[in-house]
């Protein structure tokens, strides 16, 4: 197995004696610009806040999780985040029989012990929705994701919802690939385009490379009908790939969410059960391209993005289930 470890150690905790030690593991590669990365700076940032003592695992395959999570155990780390839906039924076997504390990121469903972190992207996505349908001159759009775990399912369901919000007759057309894979992400991305699609919408991580290499070609090519794209999970509207093509990105705001597991260790209130997160708490947001506001993000469009905002949280607006 790829294994990377990197540790970072301070030497005082503002709450306790000695440092809280916290532990991250990843399933990919935390320089993918989307969701690894922006796990382990948020684990930096709750370090730097707390003057905790982390340590980060990349690229560890869901049958080697529980082993990395007995070794965390057996060398007194307080928390672990285990970062991905797949981690869910090894963190939970793990968790019945330590002491340690363990969230595990992504994940939607409770599991005793353990503390699941539910980040609800759908209604940041159906934000998105609402700009490409309003933008759409083919009335065709587009949906490429990593897997179709729930999480992504979300996505997708968000964006179809409000793109036909504003526009009912528009198809977005939904296909997998990879998390890593830039070339299966961009190879897709191209086809949607041969299809008429003119704006896609990915939740790919490492692999939004070769989806913002398309959108740069396919550009490139036939600047007279430009194509555009949304980022998902971290905020990818400065891309340097394509960065006058990216409308906004659909954003988790990880840190705020693993300092408050973090500080829940430290005041003895850690309690097992699912922390849903999601535009009521500010925590997934639709964050747009300033480049790009004021001049094809036009007024009009960022109205509609304010007012189907205010409805989500308010509640009087519902994205539909599977």
């Amino acid at each position: 197995m790829l294994r990377t470890f990197l540790l970072l150690t301070l030497f005082c905790c503002a709450y306790t004696a000695e440092p809280l030690k916290i532990g991250l593991i990843c399933s990919g590669s935390v320089t993918d610009g989307g969701w690894n990365q922006l796990a382990k700076e948020a684990i930096e940032q709750v370090k730097k806040e707390l003057k905790a003592e982390v340590s980060i695992l990349q690229k560890v395959t869901q049958d080697k999780a529980g082993d990395e999570l007995r070794a965390y155990a057996a060398d007194g780390y307080d928390l672990v985040i285990a970062h991905g839906y797949e981690f869910l039924t090894p963190a939970a076997e793990v968790a019945a029989g330590t002491t340690m504390k363990i969230a595990v990121s992504g994940a939607d469903v409770a599991r005793p012990g353990i503390v699941t972190l539910d980040f609800d992207v759908s209604q940041a996505s159906y934000q998105l929705g609402v700009i490409a349908g309003t933008l759409t001159k083919s009335g065709k759009l587009g949906f490429v994701g990593g897997a179709p775990i729930p999480s992504v399912k979300a996505c997708y369901r968000g964006f179809l919802a409000g793109a036909r919000a504003v526009r009912p007759d528009v198809s977005v057309a939904e296909a997998y690939t990879s998390w890593d894979e830039p070339v299966k992400s961009k190879q897709q991305t191209e086809a949607f385009f041969a299809q008429g699609i003119d704006l896609v919408y990915h939740d790919v991580d490492a692999a939004s490379r070769g989806v913002f290499e398309a959108v740069k070609e396919r550009n490139a090519r036939n600047p007279a009908k430009p194509v555009y794209v949304f980022g998902c999970v971290a905020d990818q509207n400065a891309n340097p790939i394509c960065p006058d093509h990216i409308l906004a990105s659909a954003v988790i705001r990880l840190d705020a969410t693993f300092r408050a597991v973090a500080e829940s260790v430290v005041a003895k209130t850690f309690a097992a059960g699912v922390v849903r997160e999601n535009l009521q708490r500010g925590t997934c947001v639709a964050v747009l391209n300033p480049r790009l506001i004021g001049t094809i993000l036009t007024p009009e469009i960022l109205a509609g993005v304010e007012r189907a905002g205010k409805q989500l949280v308010a509640g009087s607006l519902i994205i539909p289930g599977e």
